[in-house]
């Protein structure tokens, strides 16, 4: 009986406790004269709505609920301002570093820096000459991309042959994310194995999804599943890495961005880890792969709903396609001629864009549509 009065003791201590830390920390909130919304339940917030709801009507509900400028939320465990309209975006943009950081979520910093955890005593390389590492090749700049575009017109034709002609009916998203992740490995790994890409698609996506989630690593949850995803595209790329190494030591040229991280040296003249490298190349195609698949499919969604549009498109490639040769791949200057399709494009990423749930730190405290966010609050 006492042991059971300790026990129910202990409880309510805990349970007083949490309820005090959570009043305090709101309490010290509210002398400010925050945004209007709902930080929802204790510890999770609205996390719920917005992850497993669509983010689009997670926000368009909240502007019509409290205000079309801004509004506050507590999701993926964050007190967060979602600031909108195009008025906050220009803010936003033109603040970057002066009011606002990058933030990557705990679930997305998590399983993209697993080298930290894995070797806390090694040194690693500084971030701004990681950034200098990661700048300096020539292939990552955008003048590059006058070179590379015969070759990725090559594998996208391939990969029509191969996947889309003569088919009554075809998964555009699915094989949007193939083809992406097909040139982001040829460009950055220098593979264009079909198997290699293969096993790597069939990870991709569940660490895409476990990337803002609820960072619980128990079993059957979305982070949990996104671990082991991650797992399995890093140790595919550590063999990769084992692969170019072994082929420069032969004496292969360097041509891929995997290539120049393994030769890549700081001031200091420290290399990068291996496990760095698999969790930057990691990074590397994640950013070329979802959001640029998504985009494709979006525009072939709305280009198909809109027969006048898709005739107007049409016609802009066939025009450019009578100037080529027989079996002549692409060049800069036929992608000058295509005004019409890029603009449809970009409308296209206005309506629906390909990246969402992406999040920014206050830096210090500022002002915005008459209300005060908090340093440290994500936007």
């Amino acid at each position: 009986m006492e042991v059971t009065c300790l026990l129910l003791s202990m409880v309510l201590l805990v349970l007083a406790l949490a309820i005090s830390i959570f009043a305090f920390k709101h309490s010290s909130h509210s002398a400010k004269n925050l945004p209007p919304g709902s930080l929802g339940w204790p510890i999770f917030g609205e996390t719920l709505d917005f992850l497993f709801g669509k983010p689009e009507k997670f926000v368009s509900d909240r502007m019509k609920r409290y205000s079309s400028d801004i509004f506050k939320t507590k999701i993926l465990g964050e007190e967060t301002a979602v600031i909108c309209g195009p008025g906050g975006h220009k803010f936003l943009f033109s603040n970057e570093q002066k009011l606002f950081t990058a933030f990557r979520p705990h679930a997305m910093q998590k399983i993209f820096r697993s080298y930290q955890a894995a070797a806390p005593a090694q040194a690693q390389v500084p971030r701004e000459a990681e950034s200098k590492i990661l700048r300096s090749p020539g292939f990552l700049k955008p003048e590059a991309l006058v070179g590379y575009l015969g070759e990725m017109d090559s594998i996208t034709q391939l990969h029509m042959q191969t996947y889309w002609e003569g088919k009554d009916e075809v998964k555009a998203f699915a094989l949007a994310k193939t083809l992406t992740l097909s040139l982001a490995c040829r460009f950055f790994l220098g593979s264009d194995d079909p198997e290699r890409i293969a096993r790597l698609v069939s990870n991709f996506d569940d660490m895409t999804l476990g990337m803002h989630s609820i960072p619980l690593n128990v079993y059957g949850t979305t982070f949990y599943r996104a671990n082991k995803a991650a797992a399995a595209i890093r140790k595919e790329l550590r063999i990769i890495i084992d692969e170019k190494r072994a082929g420069m030591s032969k004496g292969a040229q360097v041509q891929d961005i995997l290539c120049h991280m393994i030769l890549a040296t700081d001031p200091s003249g420290k290399h990068m880890a291996e496990a760095e490298i698999a969790d930057k190349i990691m990074g590397l195609l994640v950013a070329g792969y979802s959001t640029v698949a998504t985009a494709m499919t979006f525009f072939m969604k709305n280009v198909g709903e809109r027969p006048d549009i898709y005739a107007k498109i049409l016609a802009e490639q066939i025009e450019v396609a009578a100037d080529k040769k027989a079996g002549e791949l692409l060049d800069w200057n036929d992608i000058q001629k295509m005004k019409y399709s890029w603009n449809v494009m970009y409308e296209v990423m206005r309506l629906t864009p390909p990246l969402q749930g992406t999040f920014r730190e206050a830096l210090t405290d500022f002002t915005y549509a008459g209300y005060t966010i908090p340093k440290g609050w994500k936007v």
